[in-house]
Parts: C-alpha cells; structure tokens; sequence
C-alpha cells in the first residue's frame, strides 16, 4: 500500500468516526511535499477533496439548538360564570295586622262531681218493714219482694242522720233470701238485689259510695227471718250492735 493510499484511508475513518458538527479537511498537496510521494493527479485530487456523502447528510440532520426563550403557554379555559335570577324584591306590610278575636274557651267539666245515685226502689205495694236492732236496722222484706216501703225507706233515713258524722263511719248491709239447695242461685240473686235497695237508699240520704260494704248471702240466714237485709253502722263512735244482728253481718 502506498503512502497516498493509506492517508486517504486514514481520512476515511476519521471522517466517519468524527462527530456529525465536525469538518475534516485534509490538505492533499502536503502529501506531495513526503518524500518519494508521487504527485497526484488533479481529477483524483479533486475527487478526493470532494466531501463524503455521509458528512453532508449527518450535516444536514444537526439538531436545532433549543430556544432560551420559554413558549408561552396558552391561557387556560374560563368557565362561563353561572348567574343565579335575582330575588325578588321585598314586600313590606303597610299598615298592622288586623286584631283577632279569640272565643272565650268553654270552662272545663268539672272532675269532683259525681253521677248521681239512682233512686232507691220505693213501692206503695211493698211489705217491707224495719226495725231497729241497736244502732243498726233490719229490714224484713216479702216473698219474693226486693222494693221498699216508703216506711222502711224513712226508718234507713233515719239511721244516716243518727250515725256518726266523719268518714270512718261506715255502713254494712247484708242481704238474704229464701231458698233451696237445689236452686241457690236464685236466692243469691234476689238478697242482691234487696242489699242494693237498702244501699242505694243510703247513697240517696248522702252516704258516699266507698263507705258502703255491700254482701249477698243467699238462703245462708240460718234460724233468723229468711228475706231480710241486716244494716249495722260501724266504725267512728257508733254504739255496739246488737249481739245477733253483728253475729250476722260478719
């Protein structure tokens, strides 16, 4: 290999070693100066001074420098702005309200007042007769009878007035009633209805209804008068019953 052809290789190499922003110019008459270097040829020469297609081509792709000036950024998107109506505009009253008139409110019930009590069963046609036993009353009635004669309903009248005023004085009556073994509902039934009699003769002459102790018996009056209903006053400063009478109504 000759020494032209050596330096033209060695160009070659650097040219395509060399980065894409360099320029290699080699001076090809410096190699005529060597000694015992021949002289080129002018064409070769020109041709060889002519640059790589390579070096132009990596010339032509040289990256842009980046700008030192930022790029400006487009402005953001606004929202369009949402408009609520308007309120309407305030009414103010011109002149007072007028007055109201209010019905006067009804006055409660009264609470304390109780029902009154039904009336006792008064009969002309009835037997009933009593006769006071110590500070109590018996009340002797006929067959089948629960009403009261107006006598008997005075003598029960009687008996409230002379008792002892305050409410420990209470008001026992018992009641009883012929009757069979065989059938003593029925009995029990009918000296109910003699001992409401008497009670609600009581009630009627002012006796409250919780100082009234009322017991039906039936056919239990043992050797006494059958149909009879037996009052005793007890309680407060009353006077002792009579022994046969109090044996009944306990």
């Amino acid at each position: 290999m000759s020494m032209r052809q050596f330096c033209l290789a060695l160009t070659a190499l650097l040219g395509i070693a060399a980065p894409a922003l360099a320029q290699v110019t080699v001076d090809l008459h410096a190699l005529d100066a060597l000694p015992g270097a021949k002289p080129a040829a002018k064409g070769q020469a020109a041709h060889k001074a002519a640059p790589k297609p390579d070096q132009r081509r990596t010339a032509a792709v040289k990256p842009k420098e980046p700008s030192s000036q930022p790029a400006a950024e487009a402005p953001a998107a606004t929202p369009p702005a949402q408009t609520s109506p308007a309120p309407p505009p305030a009414t103010l009253p011109t002149a007072p309200p007028p007055t109201v008139a209010l019905a006067p409110a009804a006055p409660p019930p009264p609470t304390d007042q109780a029902a009154p009590p039904p009336p006792p069963p008064i009969s002309d046609s009835a037997t009933t007769a009593a006769t006071k036993v110590g500070a109590g009353l018996r009340v002797t009635f006929g067959a089948a009878e629960a009403d009261l004669s107006p006598a008997s309903a005075e003598a029960i009248r009687s008996i409230v007035q002379s008792a002892p005023a305050g409410d420990s004085t209470t008001f026992n009556v018992v009641g009883y009633a012929a009757g069979t073994p065989e059938d003593p509902s029925t009995a029990r039934r009918l000296s109910l209805s003699r001992a409401l009699a008497v009670r609600n003769a009581l009630m009627a002459d002012g006796v409250t209804s919780s100082r009234i102790y009322v017991r039906a018996l039936g056919a239990t009056g043992g050797d006494e008068a059958p149909d009879r209903v037996d009052l005793a006053v007890m309680g407060g400063n009353a006077p002792a019953a009579d022994a046969g009478a109090k044996s009944q109504t306990q």
